[in-house]
């Protein structure tokens, strides 16, 4: 009996020893419970490894519709000056408007003068450098400069917030849809429009920076030459035509003269009229005064030593006779005096 046992222990040994000697026996459980069939073994046995995991390629997750999309390009704000003399200004304005207009830009500001004109134009980025050649052609540069200013963080982080709060407002206005009772109805609607108005803020202020990016500023100076001159002046008239003129001239001139005195004087006249009158009024009154008369000697008597036109002298005799001791003042007799 104990050959028998070993016998068959060396051949039960020989048997195991061509298969895997560690598996189980697929009809014996660990506890001694058997399985009833191997497709309750195989229902036991581990599932595949997912995808993604080691072992196998992974895939990229999809971007959240709410995360904002980076910029592959840089943000950037250009600007120029540019100072140029022409021959004449009004020519080159209008060439400046019309290389603007060509370009797809505006001018935002203008500042026109005979002899000088400012111009700020907005140009798309991609043409400014054009329009700035364009420019410069018409006369001669004597200034030209430019400035760069890189955005992109701003604008990536402007537009990250603005996605964001695109999210918030879309959350209040769910609760909003949700909401029972009027308390809560004017608690939510009060949070939206703060909500909102964060939003348009944002939007607004993002809006303002693309526009930067977009349009560039060229800020240009027109000079005219100091050895330009203006248009030479047609030729006037010669001959009779040209005393004509003189002498129309030279009346107006006197005209012009006339009406200068006459515009010095006008305030003074009022003065000068009182001047005048009281003038006249003292020289009436000198005129009307009467004259002084001389005072007489005696009534009918002729001045003292003098004696009346037909009268004899004192001390002479009557009748026409000589005084005494006094030759008549007559001839005598014999002729003799």
């Amino acid at each position: 009996m104990c050959a028998t046992a070993m016998a068959l222990g060396a051949c039960g040994a020989s048997n195991s020893g061509g298969g895997d000697s560690s598996a189980p026996s697929p009809a014996v459980a660990r506890d001694g419970d058997s399985l009833s069939s191997p497709s309750e073994l195989a229902g036991s046995a581990p599932a595949a490894p997912p995808a993604g995991t080691a072992g196998s390629p992974q895939k990229a997750p999809a971007p959240s519709p709410d995360q904002p999309i980076t910029p592959v390009g840089r943000s950037l704000i250009r600007t120029a000056q540019l100072a140029v003399e022409v021959d004449d200004v009004t020519i080159a304005h209008s060439q400046v408007r019309t290389a603007v207009v060509a370009a797809g830009g505006y001018i935002a500001e203008e500042q026109t003068y005979r002899t000088n004109a400012s111009m700020v134009l907005r140009v798309p980025a991609a043409t400014l450098d054009k329009v700035t050649d364009d420019v410069s052609a018409l006369g001669t540069p004597t200034s030209r400069s430019t400035q760069v200013s890189d955005v992109t963080e701003q604008v990536v982080d402007l537009g990250a917030r603005v996605a964001t709060q695109q999210a918030s407002v879309a959350r209040v206005r769910t609760l909003l849809a949700q909401a029972t009772t009027i308390g809560d109805v004017v608690s939510i609607e009060s949070e939206l429009a703060r909500r909102e108005a964060d939003l348009d803020s944002l939007t607004g202020r993002l809006a303002a920076l693309q526009g930067q990016v977009e349009l560039s500023t060229l800020t240009v100076d027109l000079r005219q030459k100091d050895g330009a001159k203006p248009d030479a002046e047609e030729p006037g008239p010669t001959g009779f035509l040209a005393g004509i003129d003189a002498g129309w001239r030279g009346l107006m001139a006197l005209g012009t003269i006339i009406g200068a005195v006459a515009g010095f004087v006008l305030p003074f006249l009022p003065v000068l009229l009182v001047i005048g009158a009281i003038v006249w009024y003292l020289r009436r009154t000198i005129k009307a005064r009467p004259a002084p008369t001389p005072a007489l000697a005696g009534a009918g008597a002729a001045p003292s030593g003098s004696a009346p036109s037909g009268s004899a002298p004192s001390g002479s005799a009557p009748g026409g006779a000589a005084p005494s001791g006094a030759a008549p003042s007559g001839p005598g007799p014999d002729g003799a005096p």
